[in-house]
């Protein structure tokens, strides 16, 4: 048997606002705490090994998919809990977890429902078909490497989701959410440019107009006031940018 049952894996860049919240949460949980950085110039790491976390450093980014299976080649554990630093185990999710563990089922992926926040507020409805990411599963599955917006790998997998919830503390001001998604829009129309998907002015109207529809009420956002309405509308404003970015750069290879 290993030694390590479940190992925790998080990749990190200037996280200290965060790793108190998320890290304080899994006492009694992971058996070990890998952290994989790519260079915080905070205190990321005194606050990550005041929790006894294992501290990593790869400054050669390839992406976050690629981040994370580097990630998780760090873990000696059999079943892998795959967190980010903003991502904060509730008592119920904590339970949930230790039952799969200690049941170590085969061939099995277990997705957790997550609940945003925004500016300290929540935005999702607990009660109104929440999405689950597949985050906690054997060690013989890996994330994709995609370089936004990654994904495990579950084939040939049997999903399951598990009771309780993860609370997601996304941005804890304005400025933060804004900068962070115009990011991932950059990251996002890059890779999409370099497979040769293209952009055109109809997705760049509609498909923001779409994604504020489904966010604020096909995703139950509206039932959660200003704020669902807020986060609605930066995700519409995101969408925007990735498309006009991903526009911008076949414009720029045409003119080239």
């Amino acid at each position: 048997m290993n030694q390590y049952p479940l190992s925790v894996v998080m990749i990190v860049k200037n996280e200290a606002k965060n790793l108190a919240i998320s890290l304080s949460a899994l006492d009694g949980l992971a058996d070990e705490i890998i952290i994989l950085d790519s260079g915080s110039t905070d205190n990321s790491r005194q606050i990550a090994e005041q929790y006894g976390a294992k501290w990593h450093v790869n400054t050669d980014w390839q992406g976050f998919g690629r981040q994370r299976q580097i990630a998780q080649s760090y873990a000696t554990g059999d079943w892998i809990l795959a967190l980010d630093a903003d991502e904060e185990i509730t008592p119920e999710l904590k339970q949930s977890i230790l039952e799969v563990v200690k049941n170590k089922p085969e061939n099995t992926v277990y997705g957790l429902k997550r609940l945003d926040f925004i500016f300290g507020h929540q935005i999702d409805n607990p009660y109104w078909g929440v999405k689950s990411y597949w985050r906690l599963f054997p060690k013989s599955y890996q994330f994709n490497d995609l370089q936004v917006h990654e994904s495990l790998d579950i084939t040939g997998a049997k999903t399951v989701s598990l009771a309780g919830f993860l609370n997601h503390h996304t941005a804890p001001n304005a400025q933060f959410l804004l900068s962070k998604r115009l990011q991932y829009a950059e990251i996002w129309a890059n890779e999409k440019h370099q497979k040769g998907k293209k952009s055109s002015l109809l997705k760049i109207i509609g498909n923001p107009i779409w994604q504020f529809i489904r966010q604020y009420f096909l995703d139950g956002r509206f039932l959660q006031g200003k704020y669902g309405f807020v986060y609605s509308l930066i995700f519409s404003q995101y969408t925007f940018n990735k498309y006009l970015l991903l526009w911008q750069l076949y414009k720029n290879k045409d003119n080239s």
